[in-house]
């Protein structure tokens, strides 16, 4: 098993983009979040636990399982290409790990605010900040006796880097699934503390330094087939594009809270770019406009298996599992990039990418005077 970990590990580190090309004023990314972002630090610190570990995950691109929830590269991963940087190693990741431009702390699983359940990853955002300090103390304090190292940050890219971050989808789905709260109950107990502790932590990352702190927002979680599968619907909770009304109400009110809340931060922290990333309206024109992008299955997931969304709790993608009381190996669709959604919760290789161009166009940021094509050559992804 360690052989095929080391193995694992420096394949996938030779696919790695490595050379930085065009100008930008980014020299760094150091990214937090969940699996929507994670490039394999819940691998490497609970090995083969995960779907990902599996293939068809990662066939897209990578050829085999990279350890992420997608069949090829996750929207960080696009976000890197478009500056001219690497894409960034695991803080976690022990072996063939470059962080000269950045690191992603980036967990599965991982929730804002810590739960006392286990369904949880234990890597929460407040333990993926302190991973950050210490990552941080570590590389300045080197930098101190031995100068600057090819393989790790500057000191200066702390402070001139871009952080990122993308979490509380499973804050959502412990409040639906271990605490059995309703979309309504959500929004009265859970979303207004979700959205004061992410902005808390944009202020934290200040105050360490961080002058350019992008956060996205959540996306339509009511437009994936495992919400749509998975909890029941009243006949008048769809919209016409077959999502869920009260689902997407419910993350649609945390979005503006959040947008709110991170308004505040900014009026606090002057000189300072705290900028609201409005992912969902654009992965929600994928469903409701999916020709215009090139899908041609929005509700479905490409890797799963059974009923109208071809999602199964109990056989998920890369498993083998019971359906209808057969045993099934499930695996994915033979045209990755018809789809929007890969295994029933996370974007296909081309949604991240199309996502990621988006976001590019500096439309979706607030505030909308925040460019990064200004500071940036933006790269074709």
């Amino acid at each position: 098993m360690g052989s095929r970990l080391l193995l694992q590990a420096l394949v996938l580190a030779a696919l790695l983009p490595v050379i930085a090309y065009g100008k930008c004023d980014f020299p760094a990314i150091f990214n937090f979040g969940d699996s929507n972002s994670d490039t394999g630090g819940w691998h490497f610190a609970f090995p083969y636990q995960m779907l990902p570990d599996n293939a068809p995950y990662g066939k897209t691109y990578f050829g085999s399982p990279s350890y992420r929830y997608s069949d090829g590269r996750l929207a960080v991963d696009f976000f890197a290409q478009a500056l001219g940087l690497s894409f960034l190693s695991p803080f976690l990741q022990s072996v063939g790990s470059r962080f000269e431009h950045g690191a992603n702390f980036a967990a599965s699983g991982a929730a804002v605010r810590p739960t006392s359940t286990d369904f949880n990853a234990p890597i929460s955002l407040t333990v993926q900040l302190n991973e950050f300090k210490v990552f941080k103390q570590q590389v300045l304090d080197t930098i101190s006796s031995h100068g600057n190292l090819n393989y790790l940050p500057s000191a200066d890219a702390f402070k001139k880097g871009i952080y990122t971050i993308e979490i509380g989808g499973n804050d959502f789905d412990n409040a639906y699934r271990s605490l059995k709260l309703s979309p309504d109950q959500v929004k009265q107990t859970i979303l207004p503390k979700l959205a004061k502790s992410v902005a808390s932590a944009a202020q934290e990352l200040y105050s360490t330094g961080a002058q350019t702190v992008l956060v996205k927002n959540i996306g339509p979680q009511g437009c994936g087939p495992f919400w749509l599968s998975y909890f029941s619907h009243a006949p008048n909770d769809y919209d016409k594009y077959g999502c869920s009304i009260s689902y997407n109400d419910a993350v649609k009110f945390y979005n503006t809270q959040l947008q709110e809340q991170l308004a505040l931060v900014r009026k606090q922290l002057p000189g300072a770019n705290i900028v609201y990333v409005n992912q969902y309206d654009i992965i929600y024109d994928f469903f409701a406009n999916p020709s215009t992008y090139g899908f041609k299955a929005t509700t479905q997931a490409c890797c799963g298996v059974g009923g109208k969304y071809n999602f199964t709790w109990s056989a998920q993608c890369g498993l083998t599992g019971t359906v209808n009381g057969k045993s099934v190996t499930v695996g994915s669709c033979s045209d990755p990039a018809s789809y929007i959604i890969w295994d029933g919760i996370h974007l296909t290789d081309q949604a991240n990418r199309l996502l990621t161009k988006q976001i590019l166009t500096g439309k979706y940021f607030d505030p909308p005077s925040f460019s990064i094509s200004n500071s940036c050559e933006i790269q074709p992804i």
